[in-house]
């Protein structure tokens, strides 16, 4: 029978606490460090386990993470070599570990660099596990999940479904950045709090803890494959101009747009205060929802540099 285990770790999030038999053990010997040596040891036993029962030869490990490195409290915190850190939408708040172990299925040592995320590992477990998703909610409603089965990745039989992706922060309805293939288009530059391009200071990583701020006119554009630590913007310079993608970004956009009027997103699980509610932003409402119905969105290109 089919079995599922999730396993959540507290380790290795700040505040970092390693139990007393693994304090010290790390070569830096930080607290981080220490919790790393820990992790380790406990994945290890799980897996030690499989191994006993002889259940590790049919059975799928998949280890990953939630999110980039908290960098604003590093040494207690990971380390990242992309630009950002957890909370904003750059490379260093999103690209995390992914490990697949599965003995005869997935070929040893194998690197893959299709387009996937966390958001892909439901439905992934679930065509391992031969589980049907269900169609319809607790109020029997219809259910969409934003989740593609990724085990042709993993058995090496097939190609990612994404060629896309979008980046949110907590309650974003349109994304904070978008990436198609290589590229990546940044809109909300959160955390940059004035750095220039190819800023790595922690101090001018504030992530989640500092304000959203938006480009005023044109996005910041990255080829992802030359340059995945996001430190030259190529929207608008003599070698490398990307203007173009601005057309392709704006119909990506539309189709994600598009689907907030078909299934109108879910209620907030929390809300914190992000401002006051004004008598403008009260008005935008119900425009919005309008426009969404009526015209979709769309990404004007820029008339001059």
């Amino acid at each position: 029978q089919p079995f599922f285990i999730n396993v959540n770790f507290m380790k290795v999030h700040q505040p970092n606490l390693p139990a007393p038999e693994f304090q010290h053990k790390s070569l830096s010997k930080s607290k981080y460090a220490d919790s790393v040596v820990e992790l380790d040891t406990r994945i290890g036993r799980i897996l030690d386990k499989l191994r006993e029962t002889g259940m590790d030869k049919n059975t799928l490990v998949f280890y990953t993470t939630d999110n980039g490195a908290w960098q604003d409290v590093y040494p207690d915190a990971g380390y990242t070599p992309f630009r950002g850190t957890k909370g904003t939408l750059r490379e260093g708040g999103n690209r995390v570990p992914a490990i697949a172990v599965w003995p005869g299925k997935i070929k040893p040592d194998t690197k893959n660099h299709d387009i996937v995320g966390g958001l892909d590992i439901m439905a992934t477990f679930a065509s391992v596990g031969s589980v049907p998703l269900p169609d319809k909610d607790r109020e029997d409603k219809p259910i969409v999940f934003d989740s593609y089965d990724m085990s042709p990745i993993l058995l090496g039989t097939g190609k990612s479904a994404r060629k896309s992706w979008f980046y949110f922060t907590e309650d974003e309805l349109s994304p904070g950045a978008i990436r198609v293939n290589n590229y990546k288009f940044a809109f909300n530059i959160r955390g940059d709090d004035g750095a220039s391009t190819g800023g790595q200071a922690v101090d001018t990583n504030l992530g989640w803890k500092g304000p959203e701020k938006y480009v005023a006119t044109v996005p910041q554009v990255f080829d992802l494959w030359q340059d995945p630590q996001e430190r030259y913007d190529i929207f608008m310079n003599n070698f490398t101009e990307r203007t173009w993608m601005g057309v392709v970004m704006g119909e990506e956009l539309k189709k994600i747009m598009a689907t907030y009027v078909k299934y109108p997103p879910r209620k907030l699980q929390s809300m914190g205060y992000t401002g006051p509610i004004t008598l403008s932003n009260y008005e935008r409402f119900q425009w919005v929802r309008d426009t969404l119905a009526k015209e979709g969105v769309s990404i004007s290109l820029p008339t001059g540099n």
